[in-house]
């Protein structure tokens, strides 16, 4: 399984953004500090973008678990501390749920829940700072494992999830096949009354390849936006795109040697749609998946011209409960 960013995080150093390489997945490069910009949280544009200063006076996600299926979570990072429970690991690579193959589910986990205490309690903050992030380890094809070897260890993974306490199941990856083995997952979480959203890929600009388990019926795919609100080059487009989400310039605690990244893509994406779900969610306990996603879809806002939303262009900027 590849993880949506394409594994493209830069390290950032809390004060003057200085970056930094922290190991294969992390890039160097120059980030600039906007001259209004006094933190890290400050930049998270995403924020204001979907409103979620209001939505937080009504819920943080307390009480929800979100099952972060990826490369693993690591529980020290600071801004991950008691989120993360014990989870589950299905991955070939020796370890525990909690030891991150390469910092990307780690990263994802921090934009669902991370709690911002960081920094003098103005760190990077995740869309659900009070949900529970459960993890469940799975290896990717960046580690040379085979479609079939990935496939196996994903339907493992979602019938995990499927049987936890977890309401949201979060995918930030795809694969180019699928099989009758993972839809009958799919369709066995969705029956525990799960919300399970999955990126729908990075291929938008070259191949716009189809990938799964994003394509999946029940399955929410989800795209990527940049700071107009418009589908990101990269963000693959098509009818199995339900949703998209900020997407590009994404700041949230990571693994790096800084204990801060900055990434891009429908990985990211994800992450914050199913920190939206938690939220509604820990708003109203009682609602069944379906009320949740109607509340998503019914709440995403159209294109700023007024047409009508294409499968590519559909995005809830504002959460509402």
């Amino acid at each position: 399984m590849i993880p949506r960013t394409q594994r493209r995080s830069r390290a950032l150093r809390a004060r003057g953004l200085a970056v930094m390489v922290a190991g294969s997945a992390l890039l160097a490069g120059v980030v600039a500090t906007p001259s209004h910009a006094d933190t890290l949280r400050d930049q998270q544009w995403h924020i204001k973008a979907m409103r979620l200063a209001e939505a937080w006076k009504i819920s943080e996600g307390q009480g929800v678990t979100v099952a972060v299926i990826d490369t693993g979570v690591d529980p020290s990072v600071p801004d991950l501390r008691g989120q993360v429970l014990e989870g589950k690991d299905f991955a070939v690579q020796p370890g525990t749920a909690h030891d991150d193959l390469d910092g990307h589910g780690t990263g994802m986990a921090a934009l669902i829940a991370g709690t911002g205490r960081s920094e003098g309690s103005h760190g990077p903050i995740g869309v659900a700072p009070k949900a529970k992030i459960l993890p469940v380890r799975t290896s990717h094809l960046g580690n040379g494992r085979n479609a079939e070897t990935s496939l196996v260890e994903l339907t493992k993974a979602i019938r995990y999830a499927a049987d936890s306490d977890a309401r949201v199941i979060n995918m930030s990856l795809g694969l180019g096949t699928t099989s009758r083995e993972l839809n009958d997952a799919v369709n066995y979480a969705l029956a525990k009354n799960k919300l399970i959203f999955a990126s729908a890929g990075n291929s938008g600009n070259t191949t716009n390849y189809i990938e799964y388990p994003a394509a999946i019926p029940g399955v929410v795919g989800v795209g990527a936006l940049d700071k107009n609100g418009d589908a990101t080059s990269e963000s693959t487009r098509g009818p199995q795109v339900a949703l998209s989400a900020a997407g590009t310039d994404m700041i949230h605690a990571c693994t790096s040697n800084t204990g801060f990244c900055i990434s891009h893509g429908t990985s990211d994406a994800t992450a914050l749609v199913s920190g939206s779900a938690a939220l509604v969610w820990a708003a109203h306990p009682d609602w069944t998946n379906n009320q949740i996603l109607r509340v998503l879809l019914n709440t995403a806002s159209k294109p700023a011209s007024g047409d009508e939303r294409k499968p590519y262009e559909h995005r809830p900027p504002a959460v509402q409960l």
